[in-house]
């Protein structure tokens, strides 16, 4: 069974080895993305942790950042309506400008997080779908904790193969937000080191990560989803 997801957030750590950062090399990078309105950051900031570059949100509880820290860098976009390849297009175009300037010339790996939002078809309640269906228990067995359920889930981990160097870590789990939904995120780590002039490669990462959760995940969930 298939799904239209609803990408709620994008969150990509490139890592390196630490350096120091430097205010007027990030400065020459929020300088660079302003001038390209599809990729731009209004705010600068630089906090404890690091430098952070960031968008006023659209709507609430909307994140478009950047973050700039010794050790990595992390673009993250939240609840504002991206495709996964809008996503990967910022995130390859971002890295392009910004690791030269920061001097950094590899990557020894990355990480990525897609997180969307799923409505089962055949159930009003995505708890009752969940602790029903997935969990498949004697409804009883409920009763032993003495309240309701407000919300479950479950974690699913998926290490290195022969044929797959990455690792997933995925979450399949109830909604608050929306008793109708489920949450679902994937995790993609993909160790190994990845030179500055491959960087389209974190898109090609980035879509796996996104296929994983959208492909066997949403087939997982599909094969529950029964009147």
């Amino acid at each position: 069974m298939s799904y239209e997801a609803r990408s709620i957030a994008f969150l990509s750590e490139i890592l390196y080895q630490p350096i120091q950062l430097r205010v007027d090399a990030v400065q020459s990078i929020h300088n660079a993305l302003y001038k390209r309105p599809e990729i731009r950051y209004v705010n600068f900031q630089i906090a404890q942790d690091g430098i952070h570059l960031a968008n006023p949100p659209e709507t609430p509880g909307a994140v478009s950042v950047v973050s700039f820290l010794p050790d990595r860098i992390v673009v993250r976009e939240e609840l504002r309506n991206l495709t996964a390849e809008d996503y990967a297009t910022r995130l390859v175009e971002v890295a392009s400008v910004a690791l030269p300037a920061l001097g950094v010339t590899s990557s020894p790996a990355q990480q990525f997080v897609v997180r969307t939002l799923i409505t089962p078809r055949h159930t009003a309640d995505s708890r009752d779908f969940f602790a029903r269906k997935i969990v498949s228990g004697p409804t009883e067995n409920w009763t032993a904790f003495g309240r309701p359920l407000a919300s479950l889930g479950m974690r699913l981990a998926f290490p290195q193969t022969d044929q797959h160097r990455e690792v997933y870590n995925v979450r399949v789990e109830t909604w608050n937000q929306d008793p109708r939904s489920l949450w679902l995120e994937n995790l993609g780590s993909f160790p190994g080191p990845m030179e500055v002039e491959n960087l389209p490669q974190l898109g090609v990462h980035l879509h796996a990560t996104y296929a994983f959760l959208t492909g066997p995940v949403f087939q997982f969930v599909g094969s529950f989803d029964r009147p």
